[in-house]
């Protein structure tokens, strides 16, 4: 009996949004019946039967309908049946013993009050009030103003259980503000590195294939044997690069899918700005044609900084393939100082093909990195070449004052 009557209110609480516990309105009910029957005790109204026995139907009513039937009943009507009780015995005054049926307007002006809000409580309190005044000018009622305070009273307790309610309410929608803003923000993380990861690799396979493709042109175009069995061995050596390149990422995809699933992972380090250089090589021995050059010494650069770094040059030489194809021409130049760093990405427009104007998640994905690291990074044409400069640590000089480093290699297509 009392799970299900526990059920039916936290389900009425629950649909109208009320985040007391279940045994808070429940407790305010079963205090105006004690206080009814104490009421009627001291009136000797329990028996034999009298007229004030009409009071019992009159609280019980309100709690019944709401408890049994999960209906919500208006304020008013809820704080009728407990005001009109409390009028009907103050009619029959006590003499020379405390009256506890001003006890049923003091509760019934907290409840309504804690659910309904202050405006409510306060016309409850009001009209609980011309009930005593009328019952001290009439009938005569001993203590008129502890009366009035305990009506008070219990407009004070509704206030501050109201005022704890929504301080709860305006606390969960901050809790879920807040992770809806964590889980927007991890979701992109993870978008960016797969988006990273997918755009890199397919950028390798890219170049991979285009050679496929230029040695399937050489067998065509091979005279002998030997140009034939050379030119088939440069396509497979190729084909197997490109497959291998593809294995590794669906490896990689399949251990952040494995992680973002049940949070268990092989732990691998991740990579940063002394990687640049080998990612730039990969992308040589891929076909690219590509510079280097680093000054200072990338290391020293914190993980997190050369993580950023790292991500934002993969991101740049993945658009140089998608946009300039394997004949562009790509200068990469990393300096560091301290904390400072400055890497700079430079190819040359391709003709008739101009670049995208920004929009794209892969350039968004580089401004989020550099605005994640406090860095500015300026992307876009200039005069002939399309260039990604990040600045690190200062605001830095101009494109053209970049120091060069030393040339680490060179590689150019064939």
């Amino acid at each position: 009996m009392l799970r299900w009557l526990r059920a039916g209110i936290e389900t009425n609480l629950e649909r109208h949004q009320i985040l007391y516990p279940w045994w808070v309105p429940l407790a305010s009910h079963l205090g105006q019946v004690a206080s009814l029957l104490v009421a009627l005790a001291l009136r000797d109204a329990l028996w034999p039967l009298d007229p004030l026995l009409v009071c019992v139907p009159l609280v019980l009513a309100s709690p019944l309908v709401q408890f049994t039937t999960n209906r919500w009943l208006p304020w008013w009507i809820d704080a009728a049946g407990s005001v009109t009780a409390a009028a009907l015995l103050l009619s029959r005054p006590v003499d020379g013993a405390l009256d506890l049926a001003p006890v049923l307007l003091a509760l019934a002006t907290a409840e309504i009050t804690a659910r309904d809000g202050l405006r409510e409580g306060l016309a409850v309190a009001g009209v609980g009030q011309v009930v005593l005044i009328g019952a001290a000018l009439g009938p005569g009622l001993t203590g008129a103003p502890l009366y009035t305070a305990e009506l008070l009273l219990g407009f004070v307790i509704g206030a501050m259980l109201l005022w704890q309610m929504r301080a709860l309410i305006a606390e969960r929608h901050a809790r879920e503000q807040a992770w809806e803003r964590a889980t927007t923000t991890e979701r992109e993380r993870i978008a960016r590195e797969i988006h990273d990861l997918v755009a890199h690799s397919l950028s390798v396979s890219l170049l991979q294939i285009t050679g496929a493709r230029h040695a399937l042109r050489d067998v065509r175009e091979a005279s002998g044997p030997d140009e034939t069995a050379e030119a088939v061995a440069e396509v497979d050596a190729a084909l197997a690069d490109a497959e291998q390149v593809g294995r590794r990422a669906m490896g990689d995809i399949r251990r952040a899918v494995s992680t973002l699933a049940d949070g268990t992972a092989e732990r691998r380090a991740l990579p940063g700005a002394s990687d640049i250089g080998a990612l730039v090589r990969q992308l040589a021995d891929a076909g690219l044609a590509v510079e280097y050059d680093e000054q200072g010494d990338p290391g020293r650069l914190p993980a997190a900084a050369g993580l950023g770094l790292y991500r934002i040059a993969q991101e740049s030489l993945a658009n140089v393939v998608k946009h300039g194809g394997a004949d562009a021409q790509v200068q990469v130049r990393l300096a560091v100082t301290g904390a400072r760093a400055r890497l700079l990405v430079t190819n040359p427009l391709p003709a008739g093909r101009p670049r995208p104007d920004g929009l794209g998640s892969g350039l968004a994905g580089m401004q989020a990195r550099a605005a994640q690291l406090g860095a500015r990074l300026e992307a876009g044409p200039d005069g002939g070449a399309w260039v990604v400069d990040v600045r690190l640590g200062a605001p830095g000089r101009s494109r053209g004052e970049l120091p060069c480093g030393r040339t680490l290699w060179k590689a150019e297509t064939a």
